[in-house]
């Protein structure tokens, strides 16, 4: 047990060094594939327009885009992963 709580954690860390960047129409989120948010940008003619639903809608929408790219890297990375511990020939096994 204590291998696979070690490659969990070492995975947690290469996740967290993977940026992620989504951006929606004047929205910018950062953050890394651990699903961490560095940073939000918001443009100035947004909040200019004082439109409430249309900001949080936008919000959502690269919030949603920013979990879905992290979560594909992470996906990613574990059938690296998944791969690199397996015999030859079984790489496609969990596909």
């Amino acid at each position: 047990m204590g291998n696979i709580e070690q490659q969990q954690a070492e995975m947690q860390k290469k996740m967290a060094g993977f940026v992620v960047e989504s951006k929606v129409e004047g929205i910018t989120i950062m953050g890394n594939a651990a699903k961490q948010i560095t940073n939000i940008s918001i443009d100035t003619n947004i909040i200019e327009t004082k439109d409430k639903e249309m900001l949080e809608d936008l919000l959502i929408t690269c919030f949603n885009k920013f979990i879905m790219t992290a979560t594909k890297i992470e996906a990613d990375e574990t059938q690296k992963m998944m791969n690199e511990m397996l015999p030859p020939g079984f790489e496609n096994m969990f596909k």
